[in-house]
């Protein structure tokens, strides 16, 4: 699986959504050069971005936020070893009753593994990240078709079937017709076709 520039914008969409949502007990940075530099970021200037983030980070190292977002950074600008770096830093320093957060970086790092060919560490990851946010669609529409890559078709089927129930207009045409090219049994298809007739009724 490949990490285009859409992808990267819509991970940012992602955790700036995770941003915005403060739960009452979690403390949260709001240090100019993080709060400016996560705006920065959101608003597609990489540079100014990462220089702001990463002064943030060499003055609050603790701030497992920011590593989350620099991860992002790295891996737009295809520094897999940085970016693998910052968010496993971010997954040692988030505290873990921020959910949020925790399920977010667990996805970052799954499209990295990803990236790299890795889809067994990836699985695991965006299965963990779901078991954080088990409501989120994105996560078991990514799930699914990481399962597709690995071949894993009723695993991908089900998932399908998740998204669909936690989002009845969620985009899913394109791994519909992944998996009604690549399933190998005819009851497997029936259950492909099965799902893409409900869709058509929408």
């Amino acid at each position: 699986m490949k990490t285009t520039g859409k992808t990267i914008i819509t991970l940012l969409i992602i955790i700036f959504a995770c941003g915005t949502s403060y739960a009452e007990n979690i403390n949260r940075p709001e240090s100019d050069n993080y709060i400016n530099g996560v705006t920065a970021l959101n608003n597609g200037d990489i540079e100014t971005a990462y220089n702001l983030l990463n002064a943030e980070i060499e003055s609050n190292p603790e701030n497992g936020y920011a590593h989350c977002y620099m991860s992002l950074i790295c891996n737009a600008c295809n520094d897999m070893v940085l970016a693998m770096q910052a968010v496993n830093s971010s997954l040692e320093l988030i505290p873990e009753n921020d959910k949020e957060y925790r399920s977010f970086a667990y996805y970052t790092r799954s499209i990295l593994w990803g990236n790299l060919g890795k889809w067994d560490n990836a699985i695991n990851d965006m299965s963990e990240s779901i078991k954080l946010n088990p409501n989120d669609a994105e996560s078991f529409k990514t799930r699914a078709e990481m399962y597709v890559n690995t071949k894993h078709y009723e695993e991908a089927i089900e998932d399908v079937n998740r998204v669909l129930s936690l989002d009845k207009d969620a985009d899913v045409t394109d791994l519909m017709m992944k998996l009604i090219q690549s399933v190998p049994t005819e009851e497997l298809a029936e259950k492909v076709t099965n799902i893409m007739g409900l869709m058509s009724l929408k």
